[in-house]
């Protein structure tokens, strides 16, 4: 039974500039000094604004509504309600940043129309009223997104909605031993890229599509396909791998399953690092002697779909 709705929601542009500058007048004029208006910052706001008046005004009288910035989901002192519905507004991010956060809780997604909202948001805001009356009545439709899980050393757990890297922060090479199945090698590159189905349309989608560019036809590597966003499966690419007669180049993508983990063992006295969904500021050291096992987590997170 739902008790409470969530609304989970992110600065504006116009709300950063603001924030950076402290005052909308200072923002105005270091924009105005650039040769750029502050009117597309203005517009895009007052749309967002508008998208989450719309929400509330949906939701029942008798069910509360709170709201949570982005910002502030890595809050230790927070944790979702098990009877929460939780209703994300913003860019496909934000779902990726929020996903990390939640148990079984559904989630709706919500397009606001600005800020490049794509795939991942699926309800326009008009829609927000009729689907938390099925989620209400219990006949709404739900699609479990799984989870990308790296343990380090056996002991460290790093989460992901999206995407994990594993190399280095300092464009520096990354050097390490990978393996997969049952292959194994010594390797230099700018790092591993590790996506999940609904990362599918992220990061390694934009090494895929330099792969096509540079192929110029399609079919010809082994992402051409990449998974549906429910699939239990993740992809990863070995990005620039370096040739040279000390390392190999033969495993530079692959498909990993639950029975089937890619293994990394660092061979750098300092530097090596991993983090997941671009939060470099949440990365974990990962230096010689450590090994990350990265696999098809058993967490899931829940969207509403129609």
């Amino acid at each position: 039974m739902l008790n409470r709705v969530m609304l989970v929601t992110k600065r504006s542009p116009l709300e950063e500039l603001v924030l950076k500058h402290q005052t909308f007048g200072k923002a105005e004029f270091t924009l105005k000094a650039a040769g750029e208006s502050i009117a597309t910052y203005v517009e895009e706001d007052a749309h967002y604004q508008a998208a989450l008046n719309t929400i509330r005004r949906q939701v029942p009288n008798d069910l509360p509504v709170a709201v949570m910035r982005r910002e502030d989901l890595s809050n230790a002192n927070f944790q979702f309600r098990d009877t929460d519905l939780i209703v994300a507004c913003g860019p496909d991010g934000l779902f990726v940043n929020l996903a990390r956060y939640v148990r079984d809780q559904p989630v709706l997604t919500v397009n606001p129309g600005v800020f490049g909202a794509g795939t991942l948001m699926l309800f326009p805001p008009s829609e927000v009223g009729s689907a938390v009356a099925l989620i209400q009545s219990g006949k709404h439709h739900l699609e479990r997104l799984p989870l990308l899980k790296a343990v380090i050393d056996d002991e460290r757990v790093v989460w992901a909605a999206s995407d994990i890297f594993i190399g280095r922060t300092d464009k520096v090479a990354a050097w390490y031993e990978i393996s997969f199945g049952r292959s194994k090698e010594a390797q230099g590159s700018d790092g591993i890229l590790v996506a999940s189905a609904i990362g599918s349309t992220g990061w390694i989608k934009s090494v895929v599509n330099m792969v096509e560019g540079l192929l110029e036809e399609r079919g010809r590597h082994k992402l051409s396909n990449l998974p549906a966003a429910a699939s239990n499966e993740l992809v990863f690419v070995v990005q620039n791998p370096i040739s040279s007669s000390a390392v190999g180049r033969s495993i530079v993508t692959g498909r990993i399953t639950p029975n089937n983990p890619l293994v990394v063992h660092s061979r750098m006295p300092e530097g090596g690092s991993v983090f997941s969904d671009g939060m470099l500021e949440q990365a974990q050291e990962w230096s010689a002697g450590s090994s990350v096992v990265v696999s098809v987590g058993e967490r899931y997170v829940q969207r509403v779909v129609r």
